[in-house]
């Protein structure tokens, strides 16, 4: 089926998996993370080298599902500048879901306990990092936890959508709490295939769906920083940037929220910088925008996001 090709190839290319073996490692060396493989939590835990506890940021990948090497780059990155940094995998890991579908929000839950329990960290400083489908659950959780104090949102949704198969068209949710699918806006399918992101933007359409399965972003307790880019062809992640920002604009929130949007970026706006090479170039424009352009905006965005975690995460601790 030509639907179920193209969502498997659009899985396979948000980000590179890296593959992660089974079983528990207690402790990694300095340059390592610790990793946790048990039936309740599957991540890689980064610390920097530091005397006292830090602030911490739970990171979140996308549809490629597991442990991305796009996102250990980014958490060993993150780690350098002095936070704690747990990488999660939220599915398609061993011994997890294999689809993007019907995932706890108790999954986060779980994480975000364990994180601020550890001596490391000082759990009253904890942000979240998410991209694409990880931007959607990263603003659903922010949006249930009064403990977050960043949330950071890389190409992200205004809405929960239903789940993601590489065999089959989804209909079920993304997420479910205490087991009961969250919300959701169906794919705008009309019978007639015109690409991935039309099922999204066609879907967008339906207001009853919409104003049902709205994130509740205003409950956010803290500062909220989107990257988008516009020419963004999986999903429209700059009208949902918007989407998020008015929402937020009409209750009165009352956190500073920045949305940086780049006209020739496409579905990869939102990382760290990367080299430019044959490789990444076409990686970088898979999803849509220019390979130029697309470098352009993480290199342009990727500082302006860490000053803002770091105003969030590193106040001063003097009394």
């Amino acid at each position: 089926m030509l639907l179920a090709t193209l969502f498997a190839v659009a899985a396979a290319q948000v980000a590179m998996p890296d593959s992660t073996p089974s079983g528990v490692v207690a402790m990694p060396s300095e340059s390592e993370p610790r990793r946790i493989r048990t039936p309740e939590m599957v991540a890689d835990f980064y610390l920097p080298a530091a005397s006292r506890p830090v602030p911490a940021i739970l990171l979140l990948g996308g549809s490629e599902g597991g442990l991305s090497k796009g996102g250990a780059r980014e958490a060993r990155l993150l780690a350098e500048r002095g936070y704690a940094v747990l990488h999660l995998s939220y599915f398609g890991s061993p011994g997890q879901p294999a689809t993007l579908k019907m995932i706890p929000v108790e999954t986060f839950d779980r994480a975000l306990d364990w994180l601020k329990a550890q001596a490391e960290v000082a759990g009253d400083r904890i942000g979240v990092i998410g991209t694409s489908k990880g931007a959607e659950a990263a603003l659903l959780v922010a949006s249930r936890r009064s403990d977050i104090r960043i949330t950071v949102l890389g190409v992200p949704s205004s809405v929960t959508w239903p789940g993601i198969d590489n065999a089959n068209l989804v209909t079920e949710a993304s997420w479910s709490e205490n087991g009961k699918p969250v919300p959701f806006v169906p794919y705008g399918w009309t019978g007639e295939w015109k690409g991935i992101h039309a099922l999204y933007a066609d879907g967008l359409n339906d207001a009853a769906a919409v104003e049902r399965a709205s994130i509740p972003a205003e409950r956010v307790n803290g500062p909220i920083v989107m990257v988008c880019g516009e020419r963004d062809s999986l999903w429209p992640s700059c009208p949902m940037s918007q989407a998020i920002q008015e929402r937020l604009r009409t209750r009165s929130f009352t956190h500073p929220v920045t949305l940086l949007s780049y006209p020739e970026a496409g579905h990869a706006a939102f990382g760290p910088p990367v080299e430019v090479s044959a490789q990444n170039a076409a990686m970088l424009s898979f999803f849509g925008g220019t390979s130029a352009g697309t470098t352009a905006a993480r290199t342009d965005s990727w500082p302006k996001v860490l000053a803002a975690i770091d105003a969030a995460l590193k106040r001063s601790t003097a009394r």
